[in-house]
């Protein structure tokens, strides 16, 4: 159990490491390194933001949503943050452990599987653009019951997280995903590396 604005400030925490990897090291990139794929085959740095974008496009306007209505209801926000149950499963299933090792593989439902043709552009101020709303939806939290709320989740209608732990589950599966766009910028052919240094030289 933690206190609610401490357990915020870990989330906008969260969210400024992932805005700070994406301005340095994805939304400069060019277009062949955005679309390179790995070696050892999987997705494109693209592909994986693409991906990221489908879980925003559900969830910030349903977290959104649930927000709002906790404010023009004007109860008392909790003191305390506790995680639900499934809630508290999904994002330890979720997280990167401090060493950036995953505690377990996942496949994306079919729904959640990126195109393989993709405009970059789009692409990339899609993702920009979520990030500034969730830091919005983040500021708007403090006042808000966030224990007491709830969003449906992409799985399920029937299966519902505390406004809490869907924030969480989305950073988390954030910070999972950049993790593998770090292990896909450091295993692409050497010819986008090269590519991308000489475009940024000039």
């Amino acid at each position: 159990m933690l206190n609610t604005k401490e357990f915020l400030k870990s989330l906008t925490s969260q969210l400024s490491q992932i805005e700070l990897t994406f301005a340095a090291e994805i939304a400069n990139a060019n277009e062949d390194s955005l679309n390179a794929i790995p070696n050892y085959g999987g997705w494109s740095i693209l592909q994986v933001l693409d991906h990221l974008n489908f879980y925003n496009r559900w969830y910030l306007p349903k977290i959104e949503a649930a927000i709002k209505k906790s404010l023009m209801q004007k109860k008392s926000i909790p003191e305390f943050y506790k995680s639900g149950w499934l809630g508290a499963y999904f994002i330890k299933m979720m997280q990167p452990k401090l060493n950036g090792s995953l505690a377990s593989k996942m496949e994306a439902p079919k729904n959640a599987i990126p195109a393989t043709i993709l405009n970059a552009e789009l692409v990339l101020n899609e993702f920009s653009a979520h990030l500034v709303h969730l830091n919005r939806l983040l500021d708007l939290a403090i006042n808000a019951d966030i224990n007491n709320t709830r969003v449906v989740t992409s799985l399920s209608s029937w299966i519902s997280l505390k406004t809490g732990d869907s924030m969480a589950f989305l950073l988390a599966h954030m910070e999972r995903h950049f993790l593998q766009i770090m292990r896909i910028k450091k295993s692409i052919p050497h010819k986008y590396v090269m590519s991308e240094l000489e475009t940024q030289s000039f």
